[in-house]
C-alpha cells in the first residue's frame, strides 16, 4: 500500500484517492481496509499516529496520505524525510531564537518561501505538499502554518521545541512515541476505599475554583456510597459501574445539552486548555467513557463489543474472570483519570487575587427546594 501511494506521488506529485488505492490492492488480492487497520501505530486514547492517514474515511474520493513514518519505508522518497527534518529543526530554532519582548506576546510567523529558500529546498520534488505533510504530523499540528493567498506562512508553536535537533527519522519517531505513549507506571493500589469518591471531590473543588461553578452533581448519597464498597459478584460489579456511570452522567458541564456529558466535557475543556494539555485530557476522558461502555454491556447485549475493547484498555480480559480485581483495576484507572483532569484544570488557575473566568452558564440548583420549584434561600 505504501508503495502504491509512493508511486502515485512520483508520477503526478499528488495524493491518490482511496478508490484507486483500493483497486490496486484488489489486483494484489488484498483488502485495503483490513491492511489499513492492521498497520502499526503509536496511540493513546483517541490520538493515533500510523503510517497512513485517511481522515478516518473510506469514501472513494478520500485522499490517502502518508505520514513521515510511512515515507520512512520508501527509500525512493528519502528526500521527503530530509526535507521534513530540516524544516522541523529550522522551525524549532526560529521559535527558540525569536526576539521576545517581556512587555508583550510576540507572534512568531515566517515566510514559507523564504524558509525553503534559506534551506535550499525550493526545488524538492514534493515541496508543494510540505504544508500538508506538516499538518499531518503531531509535532507540527500546532503552527505548521496555512497557505494564505498562495503563500505558505508557518507559525511555529512552543510545542515544536520537543523535537529540536532531531537528526533522523528514527529519533523523531522515538520522541514522538515518548510524547504520545509515555512510560506507563504499574497501577497503584488504592490508598483507601474512599479514593474514588475523594478523586471526584478534589476535581469538583478545583473546577469550582477555576470556573466559578461546581462540576459534581451527586445523584443520591446511597449511590455515591456504593463506590466505596468492593465488588465480588457480577451483580455487585454492575451495581458499582452503574453508580459510577451516573456520577459521570451528572457532571454539570456547560455546552450543548443534546450532547453526552463526556462529549461536552471534551469540548468545554478544549476551549480553556492548551493543545498539549488536551492530549492528556483526551486520554482521561476516554478512560471515563470506557467505564460507561462496561456499564452498558451489563444492561444491553449489543454493547458487548465496546465493553470488550474497554476491558482491554484496562488490561482486563473479556469476559471478566476476577470480579474483585476488575473493580479494583477500574477504580485505579478512574482515580488516575480524574487526577489528570484535575491537574490540567488546576494548572490554569489564576494567581491569587486575579480575577477568575466564569463558567458559561450558571450552575443548576439541585437542592430539594429547587426540585419543588421553591427558590433557594439567600445565604
Amino acid at each position: 500500500m505504501l508503495r502504491i501511494v509512493g508511486d502515485v506521488l512520483t508520477d503526478i506529485g499528488e495524493w491518490p484517492v482511496y478508490q484507486y488505492v483500493e483497486a490496486r490492492m484488489d489486483e494484489l488480492g488484498l483488502d485495503a481496509d483490513a491492511v489499513l487497520r492492521s498497520m502499526p501505530s503509536i496511540s493513546d486514547g483517541q490520538l493515533s499516529y500510523s503510517l497512513v492517514r485517511r481522515d478516518h474515511s473510506t469514501a472513494p474520493d478520500t485522499l490517502v496520505k502518508l505520514t513521515i513514518a510511512g515515507f520512512a519505508h520508501l527509500p525512493a522518497h528519502a528526500g521527503v524525510w530530509d526535507m521534513f527534518l530540516a524544516v522541523l529543526n529550522e522551525l524549532s530554532d526560529r521559535r527558540v531564537k525569536a526576539a521576545y519582548d517581556p512587555r508583550q506576546v510576540i507572534e512568531v510567523t515566517l515566510s514559507g518561501p523564504d524558509l525553503l529558500s534559506d534551506l535550499g529546498l525550493q526545488d524538492e520534488p514534493l515541496v508543494r505538499l510540505l504544508p500538508e505533510i506538516l499538518r499531518g504530523e503531531p509535532s507540527t499540528w500546532q503552527g505548521g502554518g496555512n497557505v494564505n493567498g498562495g503563500v505558505w506562512m508557518p507559525a511555529p508553536s512552543t510545542f515544536v521545541r520537543r523535537f529540536r535537533n532531531v537528526s533522523s527519522v528514527d529519533e523523531y519517531l522515538h520522541r514522538l512515541r515518548g510524547w504520545i505513549e509515555p512510560a506507563r507506571q504499574p497501577a497503584a493500589v488504592l490508598a483507601s476505599p474512599l479514593s474514588l469518591v475523594g478523586a471526584l471531590d478534589y476535581l469538583d473543588v478545583v473546577w469550582r475554583l477555576r470556573f466559578g461553578a461546581g462540576l459534581l452533581v451527586v445523584p443520591s448519597a446511597e449511590r455515591a456510597a456504593r463506590l466505596a464498597f468492593d465488588a465480588t459478584t457480577a451483580e455487585e460489579l454492575d451495581n458499582r459501574l452503574s453508580a459510577l456511570g451516573e456520577m459521570f452522567k451528572g457532571f454539570d458541564v456547560p455546552g450543548d445539552q443534546q450532547q453526552g456529558t463526556l462529549r461536552r466535557l471534551r469540548v468545554f475543556l478544549a476551549d480553556h486548555l492548551t493543545a498539549e494539555a488536551m492530549v492528556r485530557v483526551e486520554s482521561a476522558v476516554t478512560t471515563l467513557q470506557n467505564v460507561t461502555y462496561m456499564r452498558n454491556a451489563g444492561q444491553h447485549m449489543d454493547a458487548a463489543l465496546q465493553a470488550a475493547e474497554a476491558l482491554r484498555s484496562f488490561g482486563l480480559t473479556y469476559p471478566i474472570s476476577d470480579i474483585r480485581e476488575a473493580w479494583q483495576t477500574v477504580q485505579t484507572h478512574v482515580v488516575s483519570a480524574l487526577g489528570a483532569l484535575r491537574e490540567e484544570v488546576q494548572a490554569t488557575l489564576p494567581a491569587p487575587g486575579a480575577r477568575r473566568s466564569q463558567a458559561r452558564r450558571p450552575r443548576r440548583h439541585t437542592s430539594s427546594n429547587s426540585r419543588r420549584g421553591v427558590p433557594p434561600q439567600a445565604p
